[in-house]
């Protein structure tokens, strides 16, 4: 018993512990597992691990013919409360079944049939594990708003936005036509025809549980579902146009809509992970949805902003419970963290109350048991720096997948420019073959960009293939055309374009020059010429109509596996397309040098890249000693342009700038044909492709602003 209560207490769970075959199996009658949505097609009686349970139409009938009678009859109801619970986005299958195993003796105790739609959509947790290894703790790293811009920033970079969208698909289509929710609710309505009266239906649902709901409650009511009684949204992750489109329609066969939310105050002190400073919520309007800023149904001051959502809310239909709070019955939370909802006893309890009717719970909600969000165990490795503030990044790839993609040289580059920049002073990371991934490249130029000060030397160096994409979201490109290198998983759609490389671009501060050097093809066409010598290979390649299909599928930008009504149905309910407002335009600040001209080839020979053959030992003898200008001249002068002729492009006040000077110093000639630094402010650029990275001049600006409110608290 509770000491306190008077009420019994269930047996506490810790989440995170892998279930046994005997706890799944326990499960069934509870559980529906979802896969992109859908329904299994092969039966798992006794499945051994959460990864093999899955749930077919026959469990779905066995609920309403064997378990549901079996539990009204063990209780002795008139009308049980059916609850319809869906979990967050960040859950993992283990976590989301974890949390089914602590609940749902806990509901049935109270009278309660729980469903646990437990749908597979753990992608996100891989953006978690990105930026957890990005984001640094280091001494010289950013402090309070200046690191949760730059994490903002870099989620986005990393493909935050594609990923988030494909969870959303998921929820979209667990109630399309062919959705395994569908399923479930057109079962669950004609067992309530043949038994009336004998059910009331609740909707609960965890930040983008909520989503989930958004799309099943109106489908359930269109099914036949007379009535939801009560939907409950814990922390809400639905973006606001899309509750407005798809569930505000409803609400006359909504019994009660409540909201239990945090304060904004709340919001703003949440850690959703060790280096983020704000809630989740507020990472999701900034980084994952299309545009920064968008009005999120669970954020206090967009409910606020949102006449209709807060006219509901105050209604006899709505309500908000705002947390933490120190209230009694049904409006009681001690949430104060953005996953520590739906594992907090006051507000469980709440959601009991309303559900049930009760004075107070028969059973309390068990205690101990942690968040499923998986956030808190992500390690933070600090960055490599130079001594020196020189810090480079070398990428190669030889080892594509496709034997067919596969080069001879590009390892061999990388080598080559590493010796070069050690023996420079330099401190090198390399990236090579199978760990050159695009979340891998992405994050190390992160890491490298973020904790950079005023007056370091930043190199990345690329060698590998290149490509064009159809440019699709920017409408940057005259030729309709992006630039694009190719991770080793490029042809899963990972490719990293010239507008991914300029969000982290814009994230550079002054007097920090980056120089970056790129031995692949960016030419017009986006392929390479197979030399008729043996020794020659091509390092470029032309993107085929299923890579293209797995590119605009991986940005969100076409339905994956076929859910082409799903994506429909998310852009239509995302009514709300404002785009941010831009920024100032930036002035030119980079240094191209190309490794060919735009309408050429470039190549590699007898396992090296004919451009990294030239330069890297150039560069070894003429670093800080000449100008940009002067180093591309000495290019020239030793390259063999029979085949591909390198260029050059810059303002001429960078053009004058020291090569791999900090700052981007400009210089003066002297007599003896030597130089000396004039001083200019700017970021240099030098790219062996044909890659142009532009971006705000103004997030730079505040990147930059505080950086060094950062560096003065430090100092």
């Amino acid at each position: 018993m509770n000491a306190s209560t008077g009420t019994e207490t269930a047996p506490s769970s810790t989440r995170g512990v892998q279930l046994t075959p005997d706890q799944l199996e326990a499960l069934k009658p509870h559980v529906i597992a979802l896969d992109d949505g859908r329904l299994g097609r092969e039966a798992t009686p006794h499945p051994q691990t959460a990864q093999r349970f899955t749930t077919v139409e026959a469990d779905i009938d066995a609920i309403f013919r064997t378990h549901l009678p079996a539990f009204i009859e063990e209780k002795g109801l008139g009308t049980v409360p059916i609850v319809l619970y869906a979990h967050g986005g960040l859950v993992g299958v283990e976590a989301g079944f974890a949390t089914a195993h602590q609940q749902v003796q806990w509901w049935k105790d109270n009278g309660v049939y729980p469903i646990h739609f437990v749908w597979k959509s753990g992608a996100m947790t891989a953006i978690w594990d990105a930026i957890g290894r990005w984001v640094t703790g280091g001494s010289r790293g950013p402090l309070g708003d200046a690191k949760d811009f730059l994490i903002e920033k870099g989620a986005r970079a990393i493909g935050g936005e594609p990923v988030w969208r494909d969870m959303k698909l998921d929820a979209a289509a667990s109630s399309d036509k062919a959705g395994g929710a569908r399923v479930f609710v057109t079962k669950l309505r004609e067992w309530m025809k043949d038994n009336p009266d004998r059910a009331s239906i609740h909707a609960l649902g965890h930040s983008a549980g909520s989503i989930f709901h958004s799309h099943l409650v109106p489908v359930a009511l269109e099914a036949g579902i007379p009535r939801f009684e009560t939907v409950t949204f814990l922390a809400p992750a639905v973006r606001m146009d899309t509750f407005r489109t798809l569930l505000l329609p409803h609400t006359d066969k909504i019994g009660k809509l409540t909201i239990f939310t945090m304060t904004e105050k709340a919001e703003l002190d949440d850690n959703c992970f060790t280096h983020y400073g704000k809630s989740l919520l507020c990472l999701v309007s900034a980084a994952f949805e299309p545009n920064p800023g968008t009005r999120i149904l669970g954020l206090h001051k967009d409910i606020q902003a949102d006449g209709a959502v807060r006219d509901l809310l105050e209604g006899p239909g709505g309500e908000l419970v705002l947390t933490p709070n120190k209230n009694s019955g049904d409006r009681a939370s001690g949430a104060d963290s953005h996953g520590g909802f739906d594992n907090d006893g006051p507000t469980m309890e709440s959601v009991l109350l309303r559900v049930t009717g009760l004075r107070k719970p028969i059973v309390s909600f068990p205690e101990g048991a942690r968040s499923a969000d998986p956030l808190d165990d992500i390690a933070m490795p600090d960055s490599p720096r130079g001594i020196t503030g020189q810090t480079a990044l070398c990428v190669g790839i030889d080892d594509y997948k496709q034997p067919s993609d596969r080069l001879k040289g590009a390892v061999e580059d990388t080598q080559s420019w590493g010796e070069v920049l050690r023996g420079a002073g330099f401190t090198v990371t390399t990236l090579t073959n199978s760990d050159a991934t695009r979340a891998n490249i992405l994050g190390a130029l992160f890491r490298m960009v973020t904790t950079a000060a005023p007056d370091d030397v930043l190199v990345f160096q690329y060698a590998g293939h290149g490509t064009f994409v159809t440019d699709e979201q920017g409408g940057d490109e005259k030729d309709g055309k992006d630039e694009a290198i190719c991770p080793v998983d490029f042809r899963e759609g990972q490719l990293i374009l010239d507008d991914d490389l300029a969000r982290i671009w814009d994230l550079l501060p002054d007097r920090v020059s980056l120089t970056i050097f790129f031995d692949s093809c960016h030419s017009g066409n986006g392929s390479r010429r197979v030399s008729e010598s043996e020794v020659s290979l091509p390092r470029g390649v032309e993107l085929t109509e299923q890579d293209e299909y797995e590119f605009r599928a991986a940005r969100g930008m076409a339905a994956p596996r076929g859910r082409t009504k799903a994506l429909e149905r998310v852009k239509d309910s995302e009514t709300d397309t404002t785009p941010e407002a831009a920024g100032e335009t930036s002035r030119q600040r980079e240094v191209l040098f190309a490794a060919c001209e735009s309408q050429q080839l470039a190549w590699e020979t007898n396992g090296q890249g004919d451009f990294t053959r030239t330069v890297a030992p150039l560069l070894a003898e003429h670093i800080g000693r000449i100008s940009n200008r002067a180093f591309f001249e000495k290019i020239v002068a030793t390259f063999d342009a029979h085949r591909q002729t390198p260029s050059f492009t810059a303002l001429d006040e960078h053009s004058e700038a020291l090569l791999l000077s900090h700052g981007g110093n400009a210089v003066e000639r002297t007599d003896d044909g030597g130089v000396s630094e004039a001083g200019s402010d700017g970021a240099v650029l030098a790219v062996g492709g044909a890659v142009a990275a532009s971006g705000s001049r103004k997030d730079a600006a505040v990147a930059q602003i505080l950086r060094g409110l950062a560096d003065l608290i430090e100092g």
